[in-house]
């Protein structure tokens, strides 16, 4: 036996849908102001702005996360499982992340190569 639908209201579905598929489009409020529309967007807190001071001793202590427009350059590096366990294990013997370890370690590798980079700098402006 089939169901009987006939004395089901559907004038508030077919009032949508026409409403929804209608050409005009519905009436607006009458005109606001900007300041009050700016009332009606929700409050955002001020960006912060870091000095070129702030932003270096940001990034020389590799606390850029989460602070806009201060931003470290980043590379992706693939280690062999043996250098990789090396660096963790150092890392953390160290208190530090791996990220600040590898940075230790290619810095002295800096200072003992400085006078090899330097010549290397020239080299490479001569062309």
């Amino acid at each position: 036996m089939a169901k009987d639908f006939t004395g089901v209201n559907t004038d508030r579905v077919y009032s949508t849908i026409q409403a929804a598929t209608s050409d005009t489009l519905p009436e607006l409020p009458e005109q606001i102001t900007e300041e009050e529309a700016r009332a009606l967007l929700p409050k955002r807190k001020e960006r912060k702005t870091y000095t070129e001071e702030e932003s270096a001793e940001l990034m020389r202590k590799f606390k850029t996360s989460g602070h806009k427009g201060v931003k470290l350059p980043r590379i992706n590096v693939a280690f062999s499982p043996d250098v990789y366990q090396f660096v963790t294990t150092m890392a953390q013997v160290r208190g530090e992340t791996m990220t600040a370890f590898i940075d230790h370690v290619l810095r002295k590798a800096m200072i003992d190569n400085a006078d090899i980079y330097a010549k290397a700098i020239e080299f490479r402006n001569s062309l």
